[in-house]
């Protein structure tokens, strides 16, 4: 099977549905984001990291994430099938942090073909990554 492309209007629906959440609850606080390619099922995937996941549960984020969903315009591409709301310490989330750095004022970047300890990174677009140790230095 062919690979999927991730395309502009993914990266732009990805940004807006971040920008989404941001809006309709400044308590989401997203630590990370990302778009990562899974080669096992071709696809690819947007990872939100928050805090919220530890602090009110996994189902309460997907229920926000959800809301954000439906206030975008219609018709939009992604849908909640494309999205993985995660901890701020899932390994995948500390792996990214650990390998990549997207420099303040930057909108996104890839990271492609690249191994991360055991992991191999096949493709990604980064939107943000940011580790709980900088909270005191960046804010939230």
């Amino acid at each position: 099977m062919a690979k999927a492309s991730l395309v502009e209007s993914d990266i732009e629906g990805g940004r807006k549905l971040l920008d989404e959440l941001k809006k309709i609850d400044p308590h989401f606080l997203v630590r990370s984001a990302f778009w990562l390619y899974r080669p096992e099922t071709f696809d690819w995937r947007l990872f939100i990291a928050t805090p919220l996941v530890d602090k009110r549960g996994p189902a309460s984020a997907y229920t926000d994430v959800q809301g954000a969903l439906r206030s975008l315009a219609k018709p939009f591409w992604i849908s909640m099938q494309d999205i993985s709301v995660v901890s701020p310490s899932d390994k995948l989330v500390k792996l990214m942090n650990k390998a990549v750095q997207v420099p303040r004022g930057v909108s996104g970047v890839r990271f492609a073909r690249t191994r991360v300890d055991d992991t191999y990174i096949e493709d990604a677009y980064i939107y943000r990554l940011k580790p709980k140790w900088a909270d005191h230095v960046f804010g939230n």
